[in-house]
């Protein structure tokens, strides 16, 4: 019967599988396009965490630094 088909029917059977496959990856990429965004998002968290981070952890540093230079100082001075 496959024979007997007009072939407009079967253009029409294919453009509409076409259709449906493109709204398929559209939605598809919609999504990828979402994840991609909330991705960029706690990549960009996650760096000015870390920017954060090593500006307390240079504070500590420097305080730390302070506190060693006191002591030496106080031990000098007592001697």
């Amino acid at each position: 019967m496959s024979h007997d088909q007009d072939p407009f029917d079967v253009l029409e059977g294919k453009i509409n599988h076409l259709i449906t496959a493109y709204d398929a990856l559209k939605a598809e990429n919609t999504v990828w396009g979402e994840q991609l965004t909330e991705s960029k998002a706690v990549v960009q968290s996650l760096e000015e965490k870390m920017i954060r981070l090593s500006q307390e952890r240079e504070r500590a540093k420097e305080k730390v630094e302070n506190l060693l230079g006191r002591l030496d100082r106080l031990i000098l001075s007592n001697r």
